[in-house]
């Protein structure tokens, strides 16, 4: 299976510049329930999402994709338009950069043991509603919240990606 699956004829927006940023929510069901990934920060080890800098003349959701993998280590069919955006401050060694931030749903179907950023970060699945609040960004929380409200793949079974 491909890295992503990407349906090419739907709102993608290609993703330039310094103060924009690219980033998966990750999604699996369990249960007939929804289940949200977090990662730690690599500073302060505050819960977020995946998210980094887009590649230039790479489509958003390509970018996405590429950061939940390279920071939490899943794989699986990200939604080829964003369920929106949301800012914040990101902190730096000299000083802090506002950023606005894209999202798109990640409904995940591969787990890896072994990923890039494994020895930089953690990563645990919360319900939709201790994500919101963990995450502590009210932006943030609308579009965790709009992402579980994307239907997953009509392939995907009840129970997809389970086991960490």
């Amino acid at each position: 299976m491909p890295f992503t699956e990407i349906n090419t004829g739907k709102f993608f927006v290609p993703m330039s510049g310094v103060t924009s940023q690219v980033a998966a929510i990750p999604i699996r069901w369990v249960g007939g329930r929804p289940e949200v990934l977090l990662i730690t920060t690599r500073g302060a080890g505050r819960w977020t999402i995946p998210k980094g800098w887009p590649i230039a003349d790479s489509l958003g959701a390509e970018c996405a994709a590429r950061e939940a993998f390279e920071e939490a280590g899943v794989r699986g069919r990200i939604e080829p338009y964003s369920v929106g955006t949301f800012e914040y401050w990101k902190r730096t060694k000299k000083d802090r950069t506002f950023l606005q931030v894209t999202a798109f749903a990640l409904h995940v179907q591969e787990i890896a043991r072994d990923w890039p950023e494994r020895e930089e970060r953690k990563r645990a699945w919360f319900s939709p509603e201790v994500a919101c609040r963990l995450a502590a960004n009210d932006d943030l929380a609308v579009l965790i919240r709009a992402a579980v409200r994307v239907e997953p793949p009509f392939e995907f079974s009840a129970d997809i990606a389970v086991a960490l």
